[in-house]
């Protein structure tokens, strides 16, 4: 596989993404908070690894604000070099802007959840497949921290117009369990 080829995918799924407006990014975004509250993979999880949305990724804020009021923990990312650690958060008046401009939790609470089917990863990206696949930003973050070692739910966060035929896989590329659309949450 070409990095040419995945920076071109990159970008076109990008530019869709981009285009949407300010209201359709907020009703799809509820439709996509609906489907993940009213299942029965988030009533079982006890555990939540969420991400603060950038831009017009798909807003999850609502089932952060859920997990919190059912008793769950819940930890957001931050960036340090090449590396992405968690740290629990319990409001999001814990957070200040940080690399890329995205906001970051404070570091006072360190977490490494690897508890399996009590886990889920809520995974934000540029563009996903039905085969599991996912492409984010090229960085390679997520990759990295979810590499074979931990064994988690890891669930790609999506509107429709984000989803491809098949998209090119590298060697180092981590597999999503399961993918949510404004549509449905599917197992992949």
């Amino acid at each position: 596989m070409e990095m040419t080829e995945k920076k071109d995918v990159r970008r076109l799924y990008r530019e869709r993404r981009n285009r949407m407006t300010s209201e359709q990014t907020a009703l799809l975004s509820a439709q996509i908070c609906e489907n993940i509250l009213n299942s029965q993979l988030f009533a079982s999880v006890r555990f939540l690894y969420a991400y603060y949305p950038l831009g017009n990724e798909a807003d999850i804020r609502a089932v952060v604000r859920e997990a919190w009021r059912c008793g769950k923990r819940v930890a957001f990312p931050k960036v340090f070099g090449d590396e992405m650690r968690y740290f629990e958060v319990s409001g999001f008046e814990q957070f200040s802007a940080g690399t890329f401009g995205v906001m970051e939790p404070w570091e006072n609470r360190p977490v490494d959840w690897r508890s399996g089917m009590e886990t889920l990863v809520l995974t934000p990206g540029v563009a996903f497949d039905f085969y599991g696949n996912r492409m984010g930003f090229g960085k390679g973050y997520y990759d990295r921290h979810f590499s074979a070692e931990h064994d988690c739910l890891m669930l790609g966060v999506a509107y429709g117009l984000q989803m491809a035929k098949r998209l090119p896989v590298g060697e180092f590329d981590v597999p999503l369990s399961l993918i949510v659309t404004e549509e449905q949450l599917t197992e992949v």
